[in-house]
């Protein structure tokens, strides 16, 4: 009696703590996403590098912008492109250059630029202060 007391015991111990180390979804990863804003699925080059990450919401595309703004500052030739907006048709490369020396508004163009599919390269000249900022679709 006392080993089949124990063996039940045994297995009902196991058993509770087999369901407690399930792991389980608690939140739903769609309603994060709903409730964070878009998604943005980014591949940048940085010197020749390419990288490729996903940004949630507009705070932190804009994040990424500043930084790579940031970078172009540093001397780093810097480009980027919005994967959930390019444009997966081959065809004659459409280019089109913006020159600034106004940090803001080179940050609206190229944001534009993203928006609408193009690939962004953006170079800064620390001697004139000039912003070049070239989109190839």
């Amino acid at each position: 009696m006392r080993k089949t007391f124990t063996t039940i015991a045994l297995f009902a111990v196991l058993g509770t703590l087999a369901v407690s180390c399930q792991k389980e979804n608690i939140i739903d990863e769609t309603s994060i996403v709903a409730e964070s804003g878009k998604v943005y699925t980014v591949s940048y080059t940085v010197d020749g590098v390419t990288h490729q990450l996903t940004l949630v919401g507009d705070n932190a595309w804009h994040d990424f912008l500043n930084r790579m703004f940031a970078m172009a500052e540093e001397g780093y030739e810097v480009s980027f492109r919005n994967e959930e907006t390019a444009s997966r048709i081959v065809s004659a490369k459409e280019v089109v250059r913006y020159s600034t020396k106004n940090r803001d508004e080179a940050f609206s163009w190229a944001e534009a630029m993203a928006e609408e599919g193009y690939a962004v390269t953006i170079s800064f000249d620390k001697k004139t202060g000039v912003y070049t900022c070239e989109a190839v679709k």
